[in-house]
């Protein structure tokens, strides 16, 4: 929709304006004035796009009204429309930044025309502006959530859009889904659900900040989580936050998100997991825990199950089991970490009874990385299930040294920042499984191994932009982004602005 204003102290031409502008059918919506101090005072409350005046007007001039616009907050576009063709109007008209000077009696062709191509410059403006915008809230959403976000550094729009998101949703897709389909992914949300968010590729995860009020938040989710699959043939995880009204900042609700997401490990069928979820499942736990009055505590387990398979005690040995795996079962409010290396003491007990046979099959660090691959307590509980039928060991005997790991896994990322580098990649380095690994490179740096790698390729980025004159798509493929277009909106996001601009702005700062 375009605003036309009309100026003209005679109200026949503004009247034959009107009727061919709307015989061209466009997009429009029009309105006139009959002298510049009435334009002026309607300007001030109604943002014209494009102002077609007339030079010669009683009480204040054309050209007099066009110096006086630029006091206005933003800028029409202008036409000159006169019977006046002295070449001097025409340069006045220009210096004030007139867009054209049409001669009456007005031709239709030439007025068509003329808007035709301020209307296309104004599309172009507009597109121009949303994108900037948006590149800006994401770069500002970003540092919200992770606690760096210094709010003089941005405009009261952004902000103000910070304080106006509702909901927060937070997708975890088990493959490479998104670096494929980030953009229809979201494209296609907004159509089916006439929903407006603003995003951030977190991949494999997505982060949808909603500005809408949703009426019933379980049958939308429920309703996402069956279009993402009938759309896109692919299953997925959705953590949801409360309002965002009832979080304190941006920050402590994406942590929300992210202690809810967890949920997916130790309920491996459910996909969609919200604050209310998580304190029925505690509640669970407890009642579970008050009605086991026989709950042993996880070491002493252990050692009944050792005693019973040096003794060979087959009904004890799947008693002591049964009762492990059932104390896992109940609590799923323990850490991935402590149950991981619960179930490796375990498998280190089982591993020496198993035939000799079994032992040639797989070693024990084989089982071990087996274990840490796994990504729910079912897998887990399946392989000791295994095991015990076989008599079979899966886990390493002892822990491994944290800073030992997390310096291989740096290294390697530092030398190899150009090639593909997934978790499971990094995590069969250290023999570790991606879950594991990811948690305790975030416990020793803040930052989550996703984090890490981007931080990394976007300084390296930076320096040969400021350092060498090679081409965007070839620092790109040399940062490890082979895809053009995802190397240009994974550094607006980081940085808030495209590689050739801060390339160019870096340079006028250094006096390049």
């Amino acid at each position: 929709m375009y605003k036309i204003l009309i100026l003209d102290d005679e109200q026949i031409e503004r009247d034959c304006l009107v009727f061919l502008i709307q015989q061209f059918s466009f997009p429009c919506e029009i309105k006139e004035a009959d002298n510049g101090y009435a334009a002026l005072t309607l300007l001030q409350e109604w943002h014209a796009d494009i102002i077609l005046t007339d030079i010669q007007m009683p009480v204040l001039n054309g050209l007099d009204f066009i110096g006086q616009i630029n006091q206005l907050s933003y800028t029409p576009k202008l036409i000159i429309l006169s019977n006046y063709a002295e070449f001097e109007y025409a340069k006045v008209a220009m210096h004030l930044g007139v867009e054209n000077y049409i001669l009456k009696p007005v031709i239709p062709s030439e007025l068509k025309t003329t808007l035709q191509e301020l209307m296309a410059q104004i599309d172009l403006e507009r597109d121009t502006k949303l994108h900037k915008e948006s590149y800006l809230l994401q770069y500002a959403i970003q540092l919200d959530i992770y606690g760096n976000l210094v709010h003089q550094n941005f405009e009261e729009s952004i902000l103000h859009q910070l304080s106006s998101f509702r909901y927060m949703i937070l997708f975890d897709f088990s493959s490479t889904f998104l670096e494929e389909n980030y953009s229809v992914f979201l494209e296609r949300m907004k159509q089916h659900f006439h929903i407006t968010f603003e995003s951030l590729n977190l991949s494999p995860q997505a982060l949808l900040c909603i500005y809408d009020e949703i009426g019933d938040m379980n049958v939308f989710t429920n309703d996402v989580y069956e279009f993402i699959l009938n759309e896109f043939h692919i299953s997925c995880y959705l953590s949801i936050s409360k309002s965002l009204q009832e979080y304190s900042s941006l920050k402590e609700a994406f942590s929300m998100v992210e202690q809810q997401m967890e949920q997916k490990f130790w309920n491996p069928l459910e996909h969609i997991f919200t604050a209310e979820f998580l304190q029925q499942n505690d509640t669970n736990t407890a009642i579970s825990n008050s009605y086991t009055t026989t709950h042993l505590d996880n070491e002493t387990l252990i050692s009944m199950i050792k005693t019973s398979l040096t003794a060979k005690d087959k009904l004890q040995l799947e008693q002591n089991l049964e009762q492990f795996f059932s104390n896992f079962n109940a609590e799923s409010n323990q850490s991935q970490i402590y149950t991981k290396f619960i179930f490796s003491n375990l498998i280190i007990t089982l591993f020496p009874f198993l035939p000799e046979k079994k032992k040639q099959d797989k070693t024990i660090d084989t089982i071990i990385s087996e274990l840490y691959m796994k990504q729910n307590i079912d897998e887990i509980i399946g392989i000791v299930r295994q095991m015990s039928d076989d008599i079979i060991a899966t886990l390493s005997s002892k822990k491994k040294e944290l800073r030992k790991e997390i310096v291989i896994v740096k290294e390697y990322i530092h030398n190899n920042y150009s090639k593909e580098l997934s978790i499971e990649l990094l995590a069969s380095i250290v023999y570790l499984s991606p879950d594991y690994l990811s948690r305790l490179f975030k416990n020793a740096t803040s930052v989550s191994l996703y984090q890490y790698i981007r931080q990394f390729r976007m300084q390296k980025a930076s320096e040969l932009l400021l350092t060498t004159t090679k081409k965007i798509i070839d620092i790109g493929m040399e940062t490890g982004y082979p895809n053009y277009s995802y190397f240009c909106q994974s550094f607006r996001e980081y940085f808030g602005k495209s590689p050739e601009k801060y390339r160019l702005e870096k340079a006028n700062e250094m006096g390049v």
